[in-house]
């Protein structure tokens, strides 16, 4: 029996043919069902002719709002995507693709029990992703995938470090650092080496003086959410640090 998509499901779909009224579209994830898009669903504004915003065989993505099993179809939607549900879809449909490839590299060097062994420890698509990118910047595969031979780990690690190749993201943002105690310096040099620690494998956390009490804080990631973390983080850890001796930490706001 074929699965049957949910209302409010983002999908990728494929423009198979433009009409006045609407277009009918391959769904990618489900391809026994058949589509449609009516025209007031193609945009926010009005549409005065919508092959000036659809064209056949074009890909994006949809928002399913009705269904109908007895008939296989979709009634779909672009106007009720998001631009960050577009992004975080093709983002998602993006690591799903380089998952695929892993497994597939690893069958083709004939690891097909390797393949099964990590799916076995979970299928989950985007869990499966955050453990690839651990392998990606360094981390120990056999503690990651024990159940694995030290061979298939190996070839784990290759088939990874072919097909996903992390993108680095750096943020600078500068602080403000202030003790008025004698214990000044020692403090911001100690605040300076616990915001180094923070980093994980494949990051960095910097701090540099600018001209006291003025701090830069350099931050390098996988992705920019990450760094923004690490930024909110290393101001924690620096008030903490700080805070000991008497003082503060803060990120400078931009003068007017």
């Amino acid at each position: 029996m074929s699965k049957v998509p949910e209302i409010g499901e983002l999908v990728l779909g494929r423009v198979k043919e433009v009409k006045d009224y609407g277009a009918y579209v391959e769904i990618e994830e489900y391809p026994s069902y058949e589509g449609f898009v009516h025209v007031s669903e193609v945009s926010l504004k009005w549409v005065r002719n919508i092959r000036e915003h659809l064209k056949e065989g074009q890909r994006t993505v949809f928002k399913i709002i009705r269904v109908n099993p007895a008939t296989m179809q979709a009634d779909l939607s672009i106007r009720r995507v998001s631009q960050k549900e577009r992004v975080d879809k093709l983002l998602e449909l993006k690591r799903k693709a380089k998952i695929k490839k892993v497994f597939k590299t690893l069958e083709e060097r004939k690891f097909d029990a390797a393949v099964q062994k990590i799916l076995a420890t979970t299928s989950n698509y985007e869990t499966l992703y955050g453990l690839f990118e651990q392998i990606a910047v360094g981390h120990d595969v056999s503690k990651i995938f024990p159940i694995l031979d030290p061979l298939e780990a190996e070839e784990l690690r290759k088939a990874v470090e072919q097909e996903i190749k992390l993108r680095e993201v750096e943020v600078k943002v500068d602080m403000v650092l202030r003790c008025e105690s004698r214990d000044g310096v020692k403090a911001i040099r100690e605040a300076a080496a616990a915001v180094e620690k923070i980093a994980e494998t494949g990051e960095t956390v910097e701090m540099r003086t600018k001209g006291a009490p003025v701090y830069s804080l350099s931050v390098k990631a996988s992705t920019k959410e990450r760094a923004n973390e690490l930024i909110a983080l290393a101001v924690q850890v620096c008030g903490d640090v700080m805070k000991k001796y008497g003082g503060f930490a803060e990120l400078k706001t931009k003068e007017k």
